[in-house]
């Protein structure tokens, strides 16, 4: 990858690739740039080519220097000189992927070496100030922490089953590509993951909080499902399903993480394209004791 030129408008993306550890992928640099200059440690990606979108160049810079094509890449932030000073592009954008990647499986075709690595030890590597200030932020944002969570040996999710007046369910229409697990442009229950030490009831008040920008009152524990032959698609190894009727005005919710909330009866779900572990959650619900007592 040619080095960025200081003194023309440029874009370019960087990729953070987080494995089933918790490591990131960082690439050991060629180039002389100071402070840390040759040898030094940063996130793999370059500068934008003609007409590619941010998340083009982020997917053709990373085959380029790795040899690796990833297949699923989030957007995170974009920085500008203003923000952060010390980049050489004057937009760049940063972009995260849990992608199955091996250490075997990259090639060096830029720079000195790939190796994954933990935060303590990213925390004693030869970087440059900016770098180190993205690679920091991304490490404590919650995209990394839910990453980490959806890719542990046991995990633990929610799902919040949140109804209006009528018994209708609150869906979510989730973004192309945020999840592997979620089905693209899909709608699905509201849900996430249980960070480490987290009460489930917590994580349910604050992942709906995350999604809706309201926060809830009350919430009621429905039951709590088991990945296995019943529930094969569902997320997380153990998920704990809350429900209220709250009757949350859907206009008043801010689209920061998804396009679009609605409301749908029981009658008009079935033919949705929703993740089965999320149709087989509803079904149950409907049926259940619980949804009666509420309207009937």
């Amino acid at each position: 990858m040619p080095p960025l030129e200081p003194a023309a408008p440029r874009e370019g993306s960087i990729v953070a690739l987080v494995d089933s550890a918790g490591r990131l992928l960082l690439q050991q640099r060629d180039d002389d740039v100071p402070p840390a200059g040759y040898g030094r440690w940063a996130l793999p990606g370059g500068g934008r080519e003609g007409a590619e979108s941010p998340h083009q160049t982020a997917l053709r810079e990373f085959e380029e220097e790795t040899g690796v094509r990833l297949h699923q890449l989030h957007f995170f932030a974009t920085v500008t000189r203003d923000d952060l000073p010390g980049i050489r592009a004057d937009r760049l954008h940063l972009f995260f992927s849990a992608d199955n990647v091996t250490p075997a499986s990259i090639s060096v075709h830029e720079g000195l070496d790939f190796r994954f690595w933990s935060p303590p030890e990213i925390a004693g590597l030869l970087m440059n100030p900016s770098a180190r200030a993205l690679v920091d932020r991304f490490l404590a944002s919650d995209e990394y922490r839910e990453t980490v969570a959806r890719a542990s040996a046991f995990s633990a999710g929610v799902n919040i089953i949140e109804m209006d007046r009528w018994g209708r369910v609150l869906l979510q229409m989730r973004a192309p590509g945020l999840h592997s697990g979620h089905l693209p442009g899909g709608w699905s229950l509201p849900e996430g993951p249980v960070f480490p030490g987290e009460p489930p009831d917590a994580a349910a008040f604050r992942r709906f909080e995350e999604e809706t920008g309201h926060l809830l009152e009350t919430l009621h524990l429905f039951r709590v499902y088991h990945r296995g032959p019943g529930l094969p698609s569902a997320l997380f190894h153990e998920q704990h399903v809350y429900y209220v009727d709250a009757g949350i005005d859907e206009d008043l919710m801010p689209p920061d993480e998804i396009p679009s909330f609605r409301y749908f009866s029981p009658a008009e779900i079935p033919p949705l394209d929703i993740p089965s572990h999320a149709s087989t959650i509803l079904a149950d619900f409907f049926a259940s004791t619980a949804y009666r007592r509420l309207f009937h």
